[in-house]
């Protein structure tokens, strides 16, 4: 093991470069430092939502909503982040939002329990967030829906 860490110790720097081509402006991207000591940057393909590994770092995605579930919360499809039903809870007043309709939200991974958001975030009826509870969510800090399509 130690001769990994010192191999590995001794890359620190080698091929890491700030200019990465794989950071796209309009893609989901997070810089984390190893236990090696690089330093990485991943594409929108990061696993946000399907573990514990990334509560508490702050993302932007861009993906359809499942569904609008409440005046604080929506339920989206963030299958390529690692949840096909993520909870997304805000603050800031009713926004409606259509099943289907690009959403771009920014915010900060946590793991979700109803009695530690519920007052914060106005959350009504325990019952539907019963299967949000221990798993990872999105407290965002800004939720913007694309334009929807005007209809002829």
């Amino acid at each position: 093991m130690s001769a990994v860490l010192a191999l590995a110790t001794g890359l620190t720097g080698c091929g890491v470069d700030d200019d990465n081509p794989i950071a796209d402006g309009g893609a989901a991207t997070t810089t984390e430092e190893t236990m090696t000591g690089e330093t990485t940057t991943s594409s929108a393909r990061t696993q946000y939502f399907a573990g514990a590994d990334h509560v508490g770092e702050k993302v932007t995605i861009t993906v359809p909503v499942v569904q609008d579930l409440t005046e604080g919360s929506v339920v989206l499809d963030a299958e390529a982040y690692g949840d096909d039903s993520l909870l997304v809870l805000f603050k800031g007043g009713e926004r409606e939002f259509a099943e289907g309709q690009s959403v771009t939200a920014t915010g900060t991974v946590r793991q979700f329990s109803y009695d530690d958001y519920a007052d914060d975030y106005g959350l009504a009826e325990s019952a539907l967030f019963d299967v949000y509870a221990d798993e990872e969510f999105l407290a965002a800090d800004d939720v913007t829906a694309e334009s929807a399509t005007p209809s002829s």
